[in-house]
C-alpha cells in the first residue's frame, strides 16, 4: 500500500514538473492565445526585441509573442503594438495611436518615441503582425517559450490530423 501511495506521488509530481512550463506560457500569453496558438501553430511566433522598440513599453532585451497578420482573425486597434516594416526595410515595434481608412487601404499612425504622433504613416501590407504578449528575459521564461514554441511546430498531434 506504501509503495503504490509512493508511485503515485511520484507519478504526480512528473507530471506536475512537465505542466510547469505550458502553465508558465498560459499566465504569460493568456489562456486565450494559448489554445489559438494549438490551432493556428503556423500564426504565432516569439522574437527579441533586440532594441527596435520606440514608442513602446518593451524594454530592449525582452521577448514579445508576436500574432502575424496572416492569422484568420487579425485585427489591429488603438494602442496595440505592432511590427512592422519600415520603407528602408528596418524592423520595428511601435504603438498605433491612430487608424485610417482610405477605401479598404488600412493606415496606421504610430507613435515616436516620446509618444508624439510622428509623420511616418504605416500601411497595411508592412505590418508583420501585432505584439501580444511582452515576456521578461529570464531563464525560465525562455525555456518555458522554447518548450511551447516545440510543441505547437513539432508535436502538435491536432495539426497533424486535420486538413489545412
Amino acid at each position: 500500500m506504501k509503495k503504490t501511495l509512493k508511485n503515485i506521488i511520484k507519478i504526480g509530481v512528473f507530471i506536475a514538473i512537465a505542466n510547469l512550463p505550458f502553465i508558465t506560457i498560459t499566465q504569460l500569453v493568456g489562456i486565450e492565445t494559448f489554445l489559438d496558438s494549438f490551432e493556428n501553430t503556423d500564426y504565432y511566433i516569439y522574437v527579441s526585441t533586440n532594441g527596435q522598440t520606440k514608442g513602446t513599453t518593451i524594454d530592449e532585451g525582452d521577448y514579445v509573442i508576436v500574432q502575424k497578420s496572416s492569422h484568420p482573425e487579425f485585427s489591429v486597434e488603438q494602442q496595440d503594438i505592432i511590427l512592422y516594416y519600415t520603407n528602408t526595410g528596418e524592423e520595428l515595434y511601435q504603438r498605433v495611436e491612430q487608424i485610417n481608412c482610405v477605401g479598404t487601404i488600412k493606415r496606421y499612425q504610430v507613435a515616436s518615441e516620446n509618444n508624439f504622433y510622428t509623420e511616418e504613416t504605416i500601411y497595411e501590407n508592412q505590418v508583420i503582425g501585432k505584439v501580444v504578449s511582452i515576456i521578461d528575459n529570464n531563464l525560465w521564461n525562455v525555456i518555458s517559450m522554447k518548450i511551447w514554441d516545440m510543441s505547437i511546430h513539432n508535436l502538435n498531434l491536432a495539426a497533424l490530423f486535420t486538413n489545412k
